[in-house]
C-alpha cells in the first residue's frame, strides 16, 4: 500500500489501514476503542465543535427521551439507579448496563471539571458495544498528525509506516514512535509498548517538542523565552525544571542562530553589521532575550572566523 501524506486523517481511514499494517493483525475495532479512550480522556482532540461534553449532553437528553436505552445516567442524589427522567429503570443489584454519572439532571450547568467521572466511564465503555448509534461519529472524527505522534509517544508506541507527514520533518519525533504489533492492559484498550532501539532522551523530547510548536505557530520564540519554569512543566509535562530550561535554552540558540545564519547567507546582513548591533537591538530584531540572542551571535562569528583557517 502506498503512504498517505495528508496532514489530517478521519478515525475510520486510521483504523482501517493500521489495522492491516500491525502484525500479529490488530482489529480495527480495538483500535476505535483506544482512539475513544483517549478522545473521552482528552489526550487527543478533534478540529470541529464535538467535545466530550458536548458529546455526553446529547447522549444524556437521547436517555431522557427514551431513544438511547443501552446506558443509564444517574446522580449522586438518585437513591436508586434511575433513568435521567426519574423513572426507576431496574435495581441496583440487577444493573448489567454501564451507569454514567453525572453531575444533575440540568445538562446546561455542567462543565468539563464536574463531568470528570462520567468521562472515565465512558472511555471504558466502547460505542460499538454499549452506543453503536454514536460509533459513526467517532469514525468520521479527523486527528492532524501532530496530535496523533504524541498521542502514541505519550503511550509509548511506535508511528505506523502508513501516514507520512505532508512536510518532511526532524528525525527525532519520528524515532519517538513506530508501529506496535501487540497489546497488554497498561495501554489504553490493550496497546502495548513494543521496545526497539534507542528512545530519544527527556532532553531531546521537550527540545522537539518546543521546536513543534513554534514550526506550527503555536508559539513563538518570545512567548517560549518569557515563560515561567512551572509553566514549561505545564506545557511539555513531566520533566524536571532543570531540563525544561536547558531544553528551552538549548532550542533558542539553535534557532537564533540558524536564523543569523540564514540572513547572512541571503545578505540581509553582513558580518561587521551583526558584529556591531548593539544587544537590545539585536534581541528585538531575532524576537529572543538580548543574553541568548548575544551568545547565539558570538556562537555564529566564531564560526565565520574559524572557517578560513580550518580551510589553511
Amino acid at each position: 500500500m502506498l503512504p498517505i501524506w495528508k496532514d489530517k486523517l478521519s478515525i475510520e481511514k486510521i483504523t482501517d489501514r493500521w489495522s492491516q499494517e500491525i502484525q500479529p493483525p490488530t482489529s480495527r475495532e480495538e483500535l476505535l476503542d483506544f482512539f475513544e479512550t483517549a478522545w473521552w480522556r482528552g489526550l487527543w482532540k478533534t478540529a470541529g465543535p464535538l467535545t466530550p461534553l458536548a458529546l455526553l449532553k446529547s447522549m444524556y437528553r437521547s436517555a431522557r427521551e427514551r431513544d438511547l436505552t443501552t446506558l443509564v445516567f444517574v446522580t449522586k442524589q438518585d437513591e436508586g439507579i434511575e433513568l435521567a427522567d426519574g423513572g426507576l429503570l431496574f435495581d441496583a443489584n440487577e444493573l448489567e448496563r454501564p451507569a454514567i454519572l453525572v453531575p444533575s439532571n440540568d445538562p446546561e450547568t455542567w462543565t468539563e471539571a464536574s463531568c470528570a467521572a462520567a468521562f472515565e466511564v465512558l472511555s471504558r465503555t466502547p460505542s460499538r458495544k454499549h452506543y453503536p448509534d454514536r460509533t459513526i461519529q467517532f469514525l468520521i472524527m479527523e486527528i492532524d498528525r501532530h496530535q496523533f505522534v504524541r498521542l502514541l509517544t505519550a503511550h509509548g508506541l511506535d508511528l505506523p509506516k502508513f501516514w507520512r507527514p505532508p512536510i518532511s520533518e526532524p528525525p527525532e519525533l519520528e524515532k519517538e514512535a513506530r508501529v506496535s504489533s501487540a497489546f497488554e492492559p497498561s495501554s489504553p484498550k490493550g496497546l502495548e509498548v513494543r521496545q526497539r532501539g534507542r528512545k530519544p532522551t527527556k532532553f531531546e523530547r521537550v527540545k522537539e517538542a518546543m521546536r513543534r510548536d513554534i514550526r506550527e505557530g503555536q508559539r513563538t520564540m518570545a512567548s517560549i523565552d518569557v515563560l515561567l519554569e512551572k509553566d514549561l512543566v505545564d506545557a511539555y509535562g513531566g520533566f524536571s525544571r532543570d531540563t525544561m530550561r536547558k531544553a528551552r535554552t538549548a532550542v533558542l540558540s539553535e534557532m537564533v542562530e540558524d536564523a543569523m545564519k540564514r540572513d547572512l547567507r541571503e545578505s540581509r546582513r553582513t558580518a561587521d553589521s551583526l558584529r556591531t548591533m548593539r544587544e537590545k537591538e539585536l534581541g528585538e530584531t531575532y524576537g529572543i532575550s538580548s543574553d541568548i540572542a548575544s551568545k547565539a551571535r558570538t556562537a555564529v562569528l566564531s564560526e565565520i572566523v574559524e572557517e578560513p583557517n580550518h580551510d589553511k
